[in-house]
């Protein structure tokens, strides 16, 4: 983890899950985007900001994930008197993580392989509520501008600055996409509206919470949209009969070469394979039947 500057307030700490850093005053007082995972994100974030002079004041966090509200709870209880905004929609989350594995188990009690650090952060306690139809806040004489970035989460957003974008995880990197083949996103229509939208903003500096800082996030918005119509389309090439859903996810992991045998990796493509199957219904490409106590799909 380094601290990396970008204009003359705003910074990023580069990391697995890349931590924003925006001075608010002449006294280095600082808000950060995100925290990272565990209390040891939150430990060194605190630690680099001090060896850099700044004071950790104030958080947000682009959406709900563990490894961006993860250090929320080390930071405020270190720094009691640190503020934590979240829309209401989110705080349920942030207060009660347990809420995360629980969602990706059905809605069921989760097995253990669930209730991880990478899923199950600790609890933070918000402080300010941020109203849902505000499109920025302001924070000492700073607005802070808030973009709605939907599809990876509901309700996530980005955080602008000085011409300076934290997207979250609203794209990834063709590094994770080539790695990971089917990134996750809950709400496949808003995921591919938002990066319709990413392609047609002008910032100056991106910063996603995975991967590297850019100057310009078409190319990479279109790579993942590209990606997202793909994925579409072998499902409904698949679906030429009808298939259980378990046959659907079995064979879209293959498809792309993913051998999956954690816990972990499997609920998460479970779920946005079901995002997936959600929205071609919608959009009435598909539809399913229940018979022989088995959910069936096929093209409509």
């Amino acid at each position: 983890m380094k601290l990396q500057k970008i204009t003359e307030n705003v910074y990023y700490i580069n990391d697995t899950t890349n931590i924003g850093v925006i001075r608010v005053n002449k006294e280095n007082d600082v808000l950060i985007v995100d925290s990272g995972s565990d209390d040891s994100k939150g430990r060194r974030i605190i630690k680099i900001l001090k060896e850099n002079g700044f004071n950790l004041k104030y958080i947000i966090n682009t959406h709900i994930h563990a490894d961006h509200i993860g250090g929320n709870h080390y930071i405020q209880k270190h720094i009691p008197e640190v503020k934590i905004f979240s829309t209401r929609a989110e705080i349920s989350m942030i207060e009660n993580p347990i809420y995360m594995p629980y969602f990706l188990y059905s809605g069921a009690y989760p097995i253990k392989e669930l209730r991880n650090k990478f899923l199950l952060a600790k609890p933070s306690k918000v402080t300010n509520i941020i109203d849902e139809l505000l499109s920025n806040i302001i924070i000492e004489n700073n607005k802070i501008s808030l973009l709605p970035l939907d599809g990876h989460t509901e309700f996530q957003k980005g955080i602008a600055f000085e011409n300076v974008l934290f997207c979250g995880d609203a794209l990834i990197s063709e590094e994770l996409l080539e790695k990971h083949k089917i990134p996750v996103n809950v709400n496949i229509k808003n995921a591919k509206q938002t990066l319709l939208n990413l392609q047609n903003m002008n910032y100056d500096y991106y910063i996603p919470s995975h991967g590297t800082l850019l100057n310009n996030i078409s190319t990479l918005a279109k790579e993942n949209y590209k990606r997202i119509e793909e994925i579409e389309e072998k499902i409904l090439n698949f679906l030429n009969t009808e298939k259980s859903t378990e046959k659907i996810i079995s064979y879209m992991l293959y498809s792309y070469g993913l051998n999956i045998n954690n816990a972990t990796l499997y609920y998460l493509y479970n779920t946005t394979i079901m995002g997936f199957l959600s929205y071609l219904k919608e959009e009435k490409k598909i539809t399913n039947i229940i018979k022989n106590n088995t959910v069936y799909w096929n093209i409509l």
